[in-house]
């Protein structure tokens, strides 16, 4: 068995992404990634790539001519944890179920980190930062999975934690059905939304187009309530306008949603989506005209939403008007209004005020999600 890094190199990153295929080969519940999508992300003109000091090593394990695992280091400078100390990356990870070979990549990953890069904190898994992929999957893997979440071999977060890597930072979804269950949850809210209205608040609904033409504050909202989020890294809009686009066919007219005070001023936003893995999973990693008619023909049959992105700006945090509240009551309204009577309220960080607004329903959550970290 050999360990082979490169940085650029065509052959190997050809079969550094095909082998990410071949792992989920005939697994009904992985839902494969835009094969365009990856390929973009390993070009020299990636984004990632050409910000000053950062830098990356891939690592390529091999069988004779068969590939059997893989991985990537990533030093990201505007990554660090919440005390300043700068965190190195360990992200796409994939490797047959023999630990040795994981334990080889992950030595040679983090000593490149450890030794070249001189970093003595490392997360995992991250694909660059939080927003091309991060997090395992640790406990869900019987339900059927949603688009955006986190997907993995079972025994991964097994193989960091006999390396040495602790899960440091945990995050749940939860999925609940049905009219009066959603009501119960965010009845308490209505109150304070109806309050909030009285006091020149305003809950402004963007279809599709108004989303792109609003994306500028848009981004500017998400970066003033994410900026003490676990890995938050800013990123140019240029690059979150790349982002928001391939996600433009989940889009519903009335489920995204800026939140405005009485000084017109924006405070909060809150994003749900239809849940379309389905489709995506139908299209095997290819985006063409078929596809596209296959997105635009499912959207009428989805019959689950994704309860995605809730942020409120600091500013609005220290004046304690419940507008999360408000929110919750708001978003989950909407869904009914529309029909829908299935929501996934997914990836909430457990020390998170969101999942109070579930009660019970978040007591033993079937979705679990972990961010691991090594101290070197």
């Amino acid at each position: 068995m050999a360990i082979k890094p490169f940085i650029f190199d065509s052959a190997k990153t050809d079969a550094f992404i095909k082998f990410g295929y071949e792992m989920y080969d005939g697994d009904e519940n992985h839902i494969p990634p835009l094969k365009k999508e990856m390929c973009t992300r390993f070009l020299p003109d990636f984004t990632f790539y050409q910000k000053p000091g950062n830098c990356h090593r891939q690592f390529l394990a091999t069988a004779g001519e068969k590939v059997v695992g893989r991985v990537s280091a990533m030093s990201n400078q505007d990554l660090k944890d919440t005390d300043g100390t700068p965190v190195g990356a360990i992200g796409f990870f994939e490797c047959i179920d023999d630990f040795a070979i994981a334990r080889d990549l992950l030595d040679c990953s983090i000593k490149w980190l450890r030794e070249d890069i001189g970093l003595r904190r490392v997360w995992g898994p991250m694909n660059f930062d939080i927003w091309h992929g991060y997090r395992f999957m640790t406990k869900g893997f019987d339900q059927k999975p949603f688009y955006g979440e986190p997907y993995n071999k079972p025994y991964y977060p097994e193989f960091f934690g006999k390396y040495g890597f602790i899960a440091k930072y945990f995050w749940d979804s939860v999925e609940v059905t049905g009219h009066k269950n959603l009501q119960k949850i965010v009845a308490f809210g209505e109150r304070r939304y109806r309050y909030l209205l009285t006091e020149g608040y305003r809950f402004e609904q963007l279809n599709r187009r108004q989303l792109m033409d609003n994306l500028g504050n848009f981004h500017s909202v998400l970066t003033r309530s994410f900026r003490d989020f676990t890995g938050f890294t800013p990123i140019p809009l240029q690059e979150f306008r790349q982002l928001f686009e391939k996600a433009r066919y989940a889009f519903h007219p009335e489920l995204f949603t800026l939140i405005y005070n009485e000084k017109n001023v924006i405070v909060g936003f809150a994003l749900a989506i239809l849940e379309i893995s389905d489709v995506i999973r139908s299209m095997n990693g290819r985006y063409n005209l078929l596809s596209i008619f296959k997105l635009f023909n499912y959207r009428q049959r989805a019959n689950r939403i994704n309860f995605y992105l809730i942020g409120i700006t600091p500013e609005e945090e220290k004046k304690k008007s419940g507008l999360g509240r408000a929110i919750g009551y708001f978003m989950v309204h909407q869904v009914l209004k529309h029909g829908y009577e299935t929501v996934i309220f997914s990836l909430m960080a457990r020390d998170n005020r969101a999942q109070k607004l579930l009660g019970e329903h978040v007591k033993n959550p079937n979705r679990e999600y972990a961010l691991f970290e090594l101290n070197l």
